[in-house]
């Protein structure tokens, strides 16, 4: 059984924006086989396709109490994405996602958190996104073993809960 780190029951969503957005709704956890001795509970995930069904979710996840925690979202941490000169491709479903969950959190710096993908992909190591893989029955494996959103939203939350380190960057 995980223990729920001192701070609190926090409910927490990652996000990996974009045309299909992966979600990982989660706990923080006192961890020990983690080195920072932190780990995450996942609640829930998805890969959703419908921009719309997906901001539907975050705002019921912020607006009405979750059953496992009794209270409702405490925060987002979402991976950062933003038009620039030499990228070829256009995804202004992520653009207006994160400004949707910038809103949903009152662009509150305790509970919005951007990161950017590479510092998420080369903390979020394959030994440690499979520590959170290993059960085959849901919430216990997310991203089905694939390498799609929803493992990035994985990543996004390991590296959070294990450094807070979400640096807010300038475009």
């Amino acid at each position: 059984m995980k223990q729920v780190i001192a701070h609190g029951d926090r409910l927490m969503l990652s996000v990996d924006p974009g045309g299909t957005t992966g979600w990982l709704l989660f706990r923080p956890v006192v961890d020990e086989e983690q080195l920072t001795g932190i780990g995450i509970e996942p609640l829930e995930w998805g890969e959703e396709p419908s921009q719309m069904a997906f901001c539907n979710r975050v705002w019921s996840l912020a607006s009405q109490n979750h059953p496992s925690t009794k209270r409702g979202l405490d925060l987002i941490v979402i991976e950062n994405w933003y038009p620039r000169e030499g990228v070829r491709t256009w995804e202004p479903e992520a653009v207006e996602i994160i400004g949707f969950c910038r809103w949903v959190m009152n662009n509150d710096p305790e509970r919005f958190f951007v990161q950017e993908v590479s510092h998420a992909k080369s903390f979020g190591t394959p030994a440690k996104v499979d520590h959170y893989r290993s059960e085959k029955v849901p919430p216990l494996n997310v991203g089905r073993g694939g390498e799609g959103h929803a493992v990035m939203a994985l990543k996004h939350a390991i590296l959070f809960v294990n450094t807070r380190w979400s640096p807010e960057p300038r475009p």
